[in-house]
Formats: structure tokens, C-alpha cells, sequence
């Protein structure tokens, strides 16, 4: 399509004015203006507020959006060849590890974007879905008789994933290398002996 037509497509212009925002809040750390964002995806500054409606509403639409790519990677992955429990989990936490790693956004959001108030409450929205999400397979694992019965899957869950999280958390401002395979191997170890699969499989 040529750029002329995009120019003039609102949905293409919100698009590439999301993207340059994301863009450059991971190349600022979190430093970010609407003017810079306005400049980079080459609209005004009055069209950008004109699709987000504030610096704010633009965070807060990055955010959504790196969570809808995270959710659709890992959380709402299906897993139609894994028939077993405990491969299906390990697999969701080494994709849902390899995103947080990879992806620019990853030490932005997990550590430096929560102080903007629409932020914080995408961040609990989201937080909640998730537990949610994963207490619904936990409960399934108890079912099948794969996961420990003694606890709340909605408890477990709430363990378990903030645990993952706190570890990428820590480690993605440092800067340094990190082997996504042996971090999400030690992740998944750790959330099997919270969800006593080391007493059942």
C-alpha cells in the first residue's frame, strides 16, 4: 500500500504511532514525549493526542498492547499436540520467559512504567487475568490428578507466576546475558515444587 494511503488511514496511523511510542520507550528506558513519539511516527503532535488523548492514554495503550502480544504468545497459547499437563505448563513458562526476554518492552514494563496511575491499573487488570488464567489450568492439573490437591489453584497460580515474573524482573535491568532456556528451566523447577508435582509425577 503506499505511504500516501497509510498517511491517510486512521488505523495505520494509530498503529505506527503505537509502535514508535514503544520504540522509544525501550530505547529511553521509559522516557517518553508525545512530541518525540509525534516526530518519530511522522504525524503532529495534535494527531497524536487526538488518537490517545494524553501521554498517558498513549502509555497505557503500549502497555495493552505488549500484554496482548504476551497473553497471545503464552497465556492463551493452545496446545493442541501436548497431551500432557506438566509438558503443556513447562512449554507456556519457556515461551512466556522467551517474550519477556526478547522483546524491547520487556524491562520498560515489568519495571518502569507502573508509576502512571492508567498504567497501574492496566497492570492489575492484567495481573488479574492472569492469575485467573492460571489458576484455571492449575485446577485442571488437579483434576488430572497431575497437581498437588491440598492448595487454591487461584492461591497457587498467584505463587507461582509472581514468582516468574519477580525473577525476570530482577534480572532484566542488570544488562547482562541471560540464558532464557536455563532461566525458564529454573523457573519451571521452582513452580514444580510449588505446585508438589515432585510428589505426584
Amino acid at each position: 500500500m503506499p505511504a500516501t494511503s497509510n498517511k491517510r488511514d486512521p488505523v495505520a496511523t494509530r498503529q505506527r504511532i503505537l509502535d514508535s511510542a514503544a520504540r522509544l520507550l525501550a530505547e529511553g528506558e521509559g522516557a517518553l514525549e508525545m512530541a518525540w513519539v509525534a516526530k518519530a511516527a511522522g504525524v503532529s503532535s495534535g494527531l497524536a493526542y487526538h488518537h490517545f488523548g494524553s501521554k498517558e492514554g498513549l502509555l497505557v495503550a503500549v502497555v495493552n498492547d505488549f500484554y496482548d502480544r504476551v497473553e497471545a504468545v503464552s497465556l492463551m497459547a493452545r496446545f493442541d499436540d501436548i497431551d500432557d499437563w506438566e509438558a503443556r505448563e513447562q512449554e507456556r513458562v519457556r515461551l512466556y520467559i522467551d517474550f519477556l526476554l526478547s522483546d524491547p518492552l520487556g524491562v520498560v514494563v515489568l519495571s518502569g512504567l507502573a508509576h502512571a496511575p492508567g498504567v497501574a491499573l492496566v497492570e492489575s487488570q492484567r495481573w488479574d487475568k492472569l492469575v485467573s488464567v492460571g489458576a484455571r489450568n492449575i485446577a485442571d492439573g488437579q483434576k488430572r490428578r497431575v497437581v498437588g490437591a491440598g492448595q487454591d489453584p487461584e492461591l497457587l497460580a498467584a505463587m507461582v507466576l509472581g514468582a516468574a515474573r519477580a525473577a525476570v524482573a530482577r534480572l532484566l535491568p542488570l544488562k547482562q546475558h541471560i540464558d532464557a532456556a536455563k532461566l525458564a528451566r529454573d523457573i519451571w523447577q521452582f513452580q514444580r515444587r510449588g505446585l508438589c508435582l515432585e510428589g505426584i509425577s
